[in-house]
């Protein structure tokens, strides 16, 4: 019988026959066996199979409540005519963090019209945008903002607001509670008519958890405009209907 050149035989027998001996050697090993008999124990703990609950800024939200919104229009370069509209529409709101941890943001306006023949008209209009926290990207937005916007989404874990110092340095005592919110930092292109960056906070009041205000920021020093929109949560039954967009 031809002898392997190689010598690869010869290493694996020998490699099999030291395999055969340590496993000999720990089944005569009583500690050895018992350790590997022993089953070890796993953590476990309720709270892992609990339902991962909604993040409190979820949830749908309808206009209720504007101050000087009109102003803020004007900034971004709807006409008179388009202000009126908007000021008169019905306006949802609806915020979701989505399975990819993107944040969902669908805006819903439906304007009160009349048709040619006289009969009133709802017609709604979405808009809808998807943001990853932190990454720019372009930002769809209504009509009657002429501006191009390349948006940030930041999310705002707690906020300090200091208050009336307790002494020289400002210390926690000397701070408003904390709360959480999203801010949406809107840059406009500087090759448009219109150029003004905008901030766009939203925000639960401390007051009621179920109220959704949105304080929305746009010009510079003292040109800046600030308007401030209370929405509030609808429930399920209360949205009237889904919103979706196709």
């Amino acid at each position: 019988m031809p002898q392997c050149l190689t010598g690869c035989a010869h290493t694996y027998k020998e490699a099999r026959e030291a395999q055969k001996e340590r496993e000999k050697e720990q089944n005569e090993d009583p500690d050895i066996m018992k350790s590997m008999n022993e089953r070890k124990p796993k953590s476990f703990c309720l709270s892992k199979l609990a339902v991962a609950l909604p993040d409190p800024l979820e949830g749908t939200f309808r206009q209720f409540q504007s101050h000087n919104y009109e102003k803020y229009l004007e900034m971004l370069g709807a006409g008179p005519m388009s202000i009126n509209m908007i000021i008169r529409a019905n306006m949802v709101l609806k915020i979701n963090q989505e399975i990819d941890k993107r944040w969902r943001f669908v805006y819903e306006t439906t304007i009160k019209a009349k048709s040619m023949r006289g009969f009133s008209t709802n017609t709604p209009k979405l808009v809808e945008n998807k943001f990853v926290l932190g990454e720019p990207r372009a930002e769809l937005v209504d009509d009657w903002d002429q501006r191009a916007l390349v948006s940030v989404l930041e999310f705002h874990e707690a906020v300090e607001t200091p208050t009336k110092a307790c002494c020289q340095v400002n210390c926690p005592a000397s701070c408003e509670e904390e709360h959480r919110r999203l801010v949406l930092q809107q840059t406009a292109s500087k090759e448009k008519k219109i150029t003004h960056d905008s901030t766009i906070v939203y925000e639960l009041e401390k007051e009621d958890p179920d109220v959704m205000v949105v304080t929305s920021r746009v010009g510079e020093e003292q040109e800046e405009v600030v308007a401030v929109r209370r929405f509030r949560r609808q429930k399920e039954e209360e949205s009237g209907r889904r919103i979706s967009v196709i």
